[in-house]
Formats: C-alpha cells, structure tokens, sequence
C-alpha cells in the first residue's frame, strides 16, 4: 500500500503543474480551479488502482480533469470559462499532442545522451545534476571556467542536433 501512495504522488507532484495548466486553460476563476483541481487529486487517489501504469499518468489526469470540469461547468453557470464546453475537447486533443512530443523528445535525448563520449556526460552530470556552477566543474575536470562554458556550449549544440535527427528520421518512419 506504501509503494502504491508513494507511487501516485511522486506521480501527482511531477505532473500537478501540468494538471493545473488545462483545468485554468478551461476555467478562470482561481477559487475554482484550485477547487477543482483538489477535486481531481481525491478522484485520481481514489481510482488509482484502475490506473494503467504502462500509460501516461498526465495524460489519464487530463481526461478525468476534463470530466469534472464539464461537471462544474453544467452544475453551476456562474462558472465563468475561457471555451465553451464542446470546446474543451480540442483543448484536450492540444494537451494530449504536446505531452506526446515532449515524451519523444525526452526519448531522443536519452538515446543521444547515450552516444556521448564518458567525460561529455560527466560534464552534463556536474552541471545539471548536481547543479555546480562553471568555476566548480573546472575544479573537477582541471579546465578554467571558460573552457567548461564552451564545452557546455558544445555538448548542447551537439545534442540538439542529435534530437533534431532522431526526431526527423521518426517524422519520415511514420
């Protein structure tokens, strides 16, 4: 049961902000959306255990979100709404597009990550994920902070274009 409640808010944490991102693209009153959104973290907890783990949390909280949105719309007209109710779906559709290119990207980036010569990484690992500044890297790696500014500069340059091919090559597979 542990496993379970860490599980699903790790999962409500890293996706919450995108959560609140559809239902104030829907709603605009604040008291609302936060009304709402408190709403939908009891109703995800709640059925959490129908979720299908090999899917996409966000993307399962988009639509339980959209339902209780369009509840809270027909229940009460002093709702004020940025779409109508027939349009929440194609602001749906836009939410579900981009988490679908972001999740391919992040897939491209992890591949290219992959094909980076060990000390490019360890530069990357310094700087973004134990977030040390360029002065502290040079320390580690014996170069000045200028030269770790421009091999930085280098590694995202290259690994922009890595997911810029991987990207394209699946655009022309599809």
């Amino acid at each position: 049961m542990d496993t379970d409640r860490d599980c699903f808010l790790e999962l409500l944490l890293r996706h919450q902000t995108e959560i609140k991102a559809f239902i104030g693209s829907i709603l605009r009153d604040r008291h609302a959306r936060d009304d709402v959104f408190q709403e939908v973290a009891m109703i995800l907890w709640r059925q959490f255990d129908t979720f299908d783990r090999n899917l996409s949390f966000a993307g399962w909280a988009r639509g339980i979100a959209a339902h209780k949105v369009l509840h809270e719309i027909r229940q009460s007209n002093r709702v004020p709404t940025l779409l109508e109710p027939q349009a929440m779906e194609a602001v749906l559709s836009a939410f579900e597009r981009i988490a679908s290119q972001t999740d391919e990207r992040k897939d491209a980036l992890h591949e290219c990550l992959k094909h980076l010569p060990e000390n490019a990484r360890r530069l990357l690992t310094l700087k973004y994920e134990q977030h040390l500044d360029a002065e502290e890297i040079g320390r580690h790696v014996s170069k000045t902070a200028d030269a770790v500014y421009q091999s930085l500069s280098r590694i995202r340059f290259k690994l922009a274009d890595c997911v810029r091919s991987r990207l394209d090559l699946a655009g022309e597979a599809e």
